[in-house]
Parts: C-alpha cells; sequence; structure tokens
C-alpha cells in the first residue's frame, strides 16, 4: 500500500467513523475494490492504525466537556448546564462504572464470535445486509420524539446494552456510533448526551482493540502489506477528518437527522448488491 492509498483510506475512516455509516463496511468495500485482502493480519493492523487516529479526534473535539467535568464531574451528566448547578450529579466513578460496564458487554459479545466477526469482513454481500440494518436504526431513532434521560439518570443496565450495541458493530456496515447512539437514544437518553456517551465508551474499546491486534499481529506490522508509515500516514488523515466529521455528528444528532445517513445506507446496500451481480 502506498501513501496516498493510506491517506485516502484514512479519509474515509475519519468521516465515517462518526458519521453513522460504517467505517469498516467502507473500508471492506474500498480494499475490495483497490484489491487488498480486507481479512489480512496487516490490513485489520491498517485498520485499527486509522481508529487509534479517529481517537485522537474524539479528544480533540470533546476537549473542553472533559476537562470541565474532570473539575465538575455534574457537568456532562446533567442539563447541559456547566459546574455543578447541572440537574443531577454525576460522579466520575458512577460515569467510569458506565464506560467499564458498557465495555465489559462488549467484550463479552465480541470474544467468543471474534472468528465469525473477522470472516464477515471478507463479504461484501453480509456488509450490504447490515448496512441495511444501520439505516434501519437511524430510521427509528429519529421517530424517537421524547428522550428524558441525562446521564445521570441513565443506569448501568441501559449502559450494557448500549455496551452490547457496539459489539454487534464489530460486524462491517454496522455503524458503531451509529449503533451506540441510536440504543442510547431509544432507551431514553438525551441525544447530545448519546453521542457524548457513545464517544465515551469507544475510546477504551478501539485502544483494547487495537492493543490485542498489535501484539497479535506484530510481526506483520511494517510488512510488505502496509508499511509503518503508510499506517502512520492512514492514522494521521483520519484523525484530521474526523474533527469535521464529529462536530457535523453532533449537529446532525440533536436535530433529529440521523435518518439522512439511514437513507444512504440503504443507497450503500444497493449499490453493493448491483456491483455483486454484475462481478
Amino acid at each position: 500500500m502506498d501513501i496516498l492509498t493510506a491517506i485516502f483510506l484514512g479519509i474515509v475512516q475519519g468521516i465515517t467513523e462518526f458519521l453513522p455509516v460504517s467505517s469498516s463496511g467502507h473500508l471492506v468495500l474500498f480494499e475490495t475494490l483497490f484489491g487488498f485482502d480486507a481479512e489480512s493480519p496487516e490490513m485489520l493492523l491498517f485498520d485499527l492504525a486509522t481508529h487509534v487516529g479517529t481517537v485522537a479526534a474524539v479528544l480533540i473535539v470533546f476537549r473542553r466537556p472533559l476537562c470541565r467535568f474532570l473539575k465538575h464531574p455534574a457537568s456532562l451528566g446533567g442539563d447541559g448546564s456547566d459546574g455543578p448547578g447541572a440537574s443531577a450529579a454525576l460522579s466520575l466513578t458512577r460515569l467510569i462504572l458506565m464506560i467499564v460496564a458498557a465495555n465489559i458487554a462488549t467484550a463479552a459479545l465480541v470474544l467468543p464470535l471474534k472468528k465469525l466477526f473477522t470472516d464477515a469482513r471478507g463479504s461484501l454481500f453480509v456488509v450490504a445486509l447490515m448496512w441495511a440494518v444501520t439505516g434501519t436504526l437511524l430510521w427509528l431513532t429519529d421517530r424517537k420524539k421524547t428522550s428524558p434521560y441525562d446521564l445521570a439518570s441513565f443506569g448501568l443496565k441501559s449502559a450494557v446494552l448500549v455496551g452490547l450495541a457496539q459489539g454487534v458493530a464489530v460486524l462491517p456496515g454496522i455503524s458503531r456510533s451509529g449503533a451506540t447512539i441510536s440504543v442510547a437514544v431509544l432507551l431514553g437518553l438525551q441525544r447530545g448526551r448519546a453521542v457524548e456517551f457513545s464517544m465515551l465508551i469507544g475510546i477504551p474499546a478501539i485502544l483494547g482493540a487495537t492493543l490485542v491486534e498489535t501484539v497479535g499481529h506484530w510481526r506483520n506490522l511494517g510488512g510488505e502489506g502496509v508499511s509503518l508509515p503508510a499506517a502512520l500516514a492512514g492514522a494521521i488523515s483520519a484523525a484530521v477528518v474526523g474533527v469535521g466529521a464529529l462536530e457535523l455528528l453532533l449537529v446532525v444528532s440533536k436535530r433529529a437527522k440521523l435518518r439522512y445517513f439511514g437513507f444512504y445506507c440503504y443507497a450503500m446496500t444497493a449499490g453493493s448488491m448491483v456491483y455483486l451481480l454484475v462481478q
């Protein structure tokens, strides 16, 4: 993989990781079109490198809310007001417990089914079907009229369900942001808080998966398939573009316009099916 291709794929990752259209699905599609083996350890490592770039984007976009939260824990869990005057107190301990519970649920679902999820990366047909699932989730989310809970009122059981949605999103074509935000909103979490919680539980999930895959395939790093410079180029481009995509997601989610991305997912399903039929 040359540097320009790595940058292009990083841009694709940066845009689609946050916009609810499935980054893994798009990477599988373009890797297939470019003739790469999406199931190879080298490509898995490249994909994970670009995911690390998107984690950097999360930290950049949410740097002020996170700093504010460290000073006043209630500020991230209440009605949106700054400092300790928010509607309900959310302690740092409780938030950490929610994040841990969500990611334990993710791991409990993904680890036993890891081979199934990995094999799915090699099937554009499966990706197309999962895009349709994502589109339906987004459409249902926009139909949800009231979401009364803030993070302080969002229970551990609900956090576990969001974590399970994150686990299902390992399937290419299922958007991680789309699935987690949709499930959180359908469970009653305010739309803006749903985006925040989705990003917060995504950081340890992405970094953990990167660490596991890197340790497991250390010898392939810098091999013939994907060089270390290419992986870094992909990660950096994903981070830069991801900042803009995340800002857009925050606006679209709060305005209940996710269904438009759902229509895009349906279009990707149709386009992928046509591509498979003509091959």
